[in-house]
């Protein structure tokens, strides 16, 4: 790989910047073309991606392999539960809430103090800060957070329910209002549970699988084949043509008004960059000419991790495909903030990782309207 310097700073790895690729073929073997990437850094152009979840966990990878490690954290006087209801987690009361009902400012994952025996569905999330537990009823010092799902029989949920006066929310919209840690726990919670509810029997023979390594995996009682969870990755890209313009498209199955970035799973075989130029032709009809990577973000429904990019065209007319897409257009700023003001059009949830791309290119805070956050997305 080629790794060079551009008029815009030092090229570097491992760092959460922002990295565009320009291809350079090298040659070409029958129908497959080998490429090479040349990769620079903008010091200018540094993620404002938030993700959902934020590495402020210490997930305790090597002890929780211990079959007794998740029995021991379940009688310490330190250890939470966060209980999952069908992808919903229970959301205690605010200190200023605007009705009886729904709290609107500082909403706070509720987590109990265990009781009983462990529960044979409980996963480790990992262990939180003094800060982060003392929000918690009867929370001192650094503790333990184990997730459990809710199950269908009342006896089994004795040890993990919490009060009635929950409110039940989703990552997907409560996600990006949670402080750092507790959209970390939400996170992990949702795609474990997600995963072990779908993964109950083995891929390889057929066998029943039960849980292990506190949850972070699962092993076949017939042939013994361990499984771990799987991460099905997602490009996202904002498309930008060659006057700063910004590219949207309408999908089918959303409300007329929403438009978003362009997204689509990775295939066998694809790498990041030819995945974003072929979902961008297939579904806008414009060809991409040079990606830029800005930040990837975990999305557990069921299993995603989302790719962020920018991708930039010199094309001018786009064409919606009328299969997935509906419509694209092009937009200045001024245009998209006269619009999603008027109601004309209404973007992504700012829990969503296309939500913060699209704020990148606008350069801040996107506009809002009240009315839209109740678009379905």
């Amino acid at each position: 790989m080629d790794r060079r310097r551009n008029n815009k700073g030092d090229y570097a790895f491992g760092h959460w910047t922002s990295l565009s690729w320009s291809p350079v073929p090298l040659c070409s073997i029958g129908s497959f073309s080998w490429a090479r990437y040349r990769v620079a850094v903008s010091p200018d152009s540094r993620s404002r991606v938030r993700p959902l979840s934020a590495p402020r966990l210490h997930r305790h990878d090597q002890e929780r392999q211990d079959s007794d490690w998740l029995t021991r954290i379940w009688q310490q006087p330190n250890t939470r539960v966060l209980c999952i209801s069908r992808g919903k987690a229970p959301i205690g009361e605010t200190s200023n809430p605007t009705t009886n009902t729904h709290p609107t400012t500082a909403p706070r994952l509720l987590l109990t103090a265990p009781q009983g025996d462990l529960p044979d569905t409980a996963v480790y999330l990992g262990e939180v800060g003094a800060e982060d537990l003392e929000r918690h009823p009867k929370g001192t010092g650094p503790g333990h957070v184990v997730a459990v799902p809710r199950s269908s029989s009342p006896a089994d949920n004795e040890c993990v329910l919490p009060p009635r006066t929950a409110i039940w929310e989703s990552l997907r919209s409560i996600g990006s209002l949670l402080p750092a840690v507790e959209a970390e726990l939400l996170t992990h919670a949702t795609a474990l549970i997600a995963w072990h509810t779908s993964s109950a029997f083995c891929s390889a023979c057929g066998g029943v699988t039960e849980a292990r390594s506190s949850g972070w995996a699962r092993a076949c009682i017939r042939c013994e084949t361990v499984h771990f969870p799987r991460t099905d990755p997602a490009v996202i890209t904002a498309v930008i043509g060659a006057d700063d313009c910004l590219l949207l498209g309408s999908a089918m199955r959303w409300d007329w008004r929403r438009y978003s970035t362009f997204a689509g799973f990775v295939e066998a075989g694809e790498s990041l960059e030819n995945a974003i130029v072929r979902e961008v032709k297939e579904e806008a009809g414009v060809v991409v000419d040079r990606v830029e990577y800005i930040s990837s973000q975990a999305w557990p429904f069921p299993r995603s991790l989302m790719l962020g990019f920018l991708a930039h065209t010199g094309d001018v007319c786009a064409t919606a495909d009328q299969e997935e897409i509906r419509d694209v257009r092009w937009f200045t700023r001024e245009r998209l903030r006269h619009e999603i003001l008027s109601g004309a059009i209404a973007l992504p949830p700012r829990s969503s990782i296309s939500h913060a791309l699209i704020a990148h290119w606008y350069g801040g805070v996107l506009p809002e309207r009240d009315s839209d956050t109740a678009l379905p997305s």
